[in-house]
């Protein structure tokens, strides 16, 4: 009877155990999203954990970041959104394949599902005195989201318990700069984008 009771117990707490497992988000310790333009350098997008680390690719034409000061035009006494869209869908052009590294094991070509949600932020554009150079802003940021690492692309069906690496919530902070390109046209001085670069910090 002891024994029965002992071990209902350890069930009881093995599974309260692995349900906390499953509900809690992990936390990003560290890594760096570094967002240039049109054109993206390969793994520009870096996140790191206790648990893994992945590398993969963000940004680019169609993007979160792509309309930021195109219109309306960003002048002095102005304001801008980084990003606007701050929901990101993983799996398509963004974030869709890279290298995960899991205790010590390294993974190529592995493939992304889920979404990142960066906070918006938002900011103050001063007098521009300058008619040249650069102006920087930084603010804190948050992004929290749902992450699945797969070996094979998940297109045409789900990823099988064999091939799956990761399936779990994330959630992290840091500070985000934008760099903004200051630009003169018809007289007119106003930003362009220039980078957006997101440090996570633990």
């Amino acid at each position: 009877m002891r024994r029965m009771i002992l071990g209902v117990l350890f069930t009881v707490v093995f599974l309260a155990s692995t349900a906390l497992a499953q509900t809690n988000p992990i936390q990003i310790t560290g890594g760096r999203f570094f967002i240039k333009g049109s054109i993206e350098e390969p793994n520009n997008a870096r996140i790191e954990t206790a648990n893994f680390t992945t590398f993969s690719r963000l940004g680019g034409v169609i993007s979160a970041w792509s309309d930021i000061c195109a219109e309306p035009i960003c002048r002095g006494g102005g304001t801008f959104t980084v990003a606007p869209l701050s929901f990101i869908g993983l799996g398509t052009d963004q974030h869709r394949s890279g290298t995960i590294t899991i205790n010590g094991t390294t993974y190529e070509n592995v493939f992304f599902e889920g979404y990142y949600n960066l906070s918006q932020v938002n900011f103050f554009i001063p007098k521009i005195a300058r008619r040249k150079g650069l102006m920087e802003f930084r603010k804190p940021f948050t992004m929290t989201g749902r992450l699945k690492v797969c070996k094979v692309q998940m297109d045409s069906s789900p990823c099988s318990p064999a091939n799956l690496l990761f399936d779990g919530d994330v959630q992290g902070h840091g500070t985000l700069t934008a760099a903004m390109r200051i630009a003169v046209y018809n007289n007119l001085t106003y930003l362009q984008k220039q980078s957006f670069d997101y440090q996570f910090e633990p």
